[in-house]
């Protein structure tokens, strides 16, 4: 009769492959979990330079308002006017805030109006302007053309401050 082994050791084909399987599957999750980790960090960092930049405008406006030119005009319109996107003098990105002039690659632009307001002696509404570059796609749907033409999506904040 025929000897049989007892003892049978390794790996038959089907067990590597599923092993192998397994490992690919595992490391798919893996790399796409590091690539959306990625996006959320650039995503963030661009938020926190966004606020950082809102509050560094406010907290220089705020103690200092009377060393700004105060507008007196009430109307929506005039403010529009007076914040049109080609007009904003500053520019900001990658952690620096210059004019606009010197920074033509800088990706965002922002300025800012005091007006007196016509309901309450003493307090000035201040509207802030930031515009950037990449809010242009997110508000045009992506529309290159849009981009293209220098057209920049904005987010306007206001706030009150007190001339004392």
């Amino acid at each position: 009769m025929m000897a049989q082994i007892k003892n049978q050791k390794g790996l038959s084909i089907l067990e590597s492959l599923l092993g192998m399987a397994m490992i690919t599957l595992v490391g798919s999750f893996f790399i796409s979990g590091t690539i959306n980790m990625r996006k959320v960090a650039k995503e963030s960092g661009t938020k926190n330079s966004l606020y950082k930049q809102i509050n560094d405008v406010i907290e220089n406006i705020r103690p200092n308002v009377r060393m700004y030119q105060i507008n007196y005009f009430t109307s929506d319109k005039s403010r529009s006017e007076a914040l049109a996107l080609e007009k904003l003098p500053m520019a900001w990105g990658n952690g620096k805030i210059l004019p606009a002039k010197d920074c033509t690659e800088c990706p965002g632009r922002y300025g800012f109006v005091v007006q007196a307001s016509p309901d309450f002696k003493g307090l000035y509404i201040v509207t802030v302007r930031l515009s950037h570059k990449d809010w242009a796609q997110a508000q045009s749907g992506g529309d290159m053309n849009a981009i293209q033409a220098g057209n920049y999506g904005f987010v306007d904040y206001q706030f009150v401050v007190n001339s004392q």
